[in-house]
């Protein structure tokens, strides 16, 4: 069986990001809420780059 989305783990902060092709992202792993700011602050420039027309 196959996993419809990408498991991308994140060094620092240390997170695990599930990215799914429907667009949706789900972040795992944070102690602070301040973790997940983070890694998505830095994971949202490059997903942009992917979107669809």
């Amino acid at each position: 069986e196959l996993f419809p989305g990408l498991i991308y783990r994140m060094v620092k902060p240390r997170i695990v990001l599930l990215i799914f092709v429907s667009g949706k992202v789900v972040l795992t792993g944070a102690k602070v809420r301040g973790e997940i700011y983070e890694a998505f602050d830095n994971i949202y420039p490059i997903l942009k780059g992917f979107k669809k027309q």
